[in-house]
């Protein structure tokens, strides 16, 4: 594939924080109708609250890292790149880590097992709705070079 044919990326129909926001939102939702806290106490809201700040911290260098490429962080654009370094030598998709880790993390924040319980659900749905799609995409336009990496790097962690 050659950057003229590279117009839309890997052709996403949507922003997968949306998909973040939806399954946290249900979890929400299932808690409110029926509540099922996992215990009491601080240290809970505590734990929550630092897997969010990790989690943003590990989202603000993958970003940093895709500044430096200079390629898009927005998956619904075309890549210019494979980042290699960094936190992205640990995982091929470090960002959609982070988005599971604050999942884990608002649930605790929340004292909602119902939260913590949908992670499973989100990983699978960004498996198959945005990670295949990109790996394909990825593979179709670097070969030999994303195949390589794909061998070294575990796809979640």
């Amino acid at each position: 594939m050659n950057d003229g044919e590279d117009k839309r990326g890997p052709g996403l129909k949507f922003p997968p924080p949306l998909l973040v926001i939806a399954i946290i939102g249900l979890g929400y939702l299932a808690d409110w109708l029926k509540p099922l806290p996992i215990t009491s106490g601080d240290f809970l809201w505590l734990s929550g609250i630092a897997l969010i700040v990790l989690s943003v911290i590990i989202a603000l260098i993958a970003l940093f890292h895709f500044l430096e490429a200079k390629t898009h962080v927005e998956p619904w654009h075309p890549t210019t790149t494979i980042i290699d370094r960094g936190v992205f030598r640990y995982s091929r998709n470090p960002i959609y880590v982070t988005f599971c880790l604050a999942t884990v993390g608002g649930g605790l924040a929340l004292n909602s097992w119902w939260i913590v319980m949908s992670v499973p659900a989100l990983m699978y749905l960004l498996q198959k709705l945005v990670i295949e799609r990109e790996e394909a995409y990825l593979e179709n336009k670097f070969g030999k070079v994303y195949l390589d990496y794909k061998q070294r790097v575990r796809r979640w962690l």
